[in-house]
């Protein structure tokens, strides 16, 4: 079985992107939150940049689910 965690949504910040997390850790969803922005190189802070929610592939349909009930865009 494949581990690997995969994109369950883009957040276009950092603040929406930790909302999102929250919704889905309250369900049991393990998630990782990760900067989609122009990585070390890049100046200032990520905040403001997109941020990638990662799960388990066993929980990307519920993952969904939630984060459609949610409205999260």
């Amino acid at each position: 079985m494949d581990e690997t965690p995969v994109v369950v949504a883009t957040a276009p910040n950092e603040p929406l992107a930790q909302l999102w997390a929250s919704v889905l850790q309250e369900a049991g969803i393990r998630v990782l939150v990760r900067s989609v922005g122009p990585g070390i190189g890049g100046w200032g802070s990520a905040a403001m940049m997109e941020h990638d929610l990662l799960v388990l592939p066993a929980d990307l349909d519920a993952a969904r689910d939630l984060l459609d009930d949610d409205d999260p865009v």
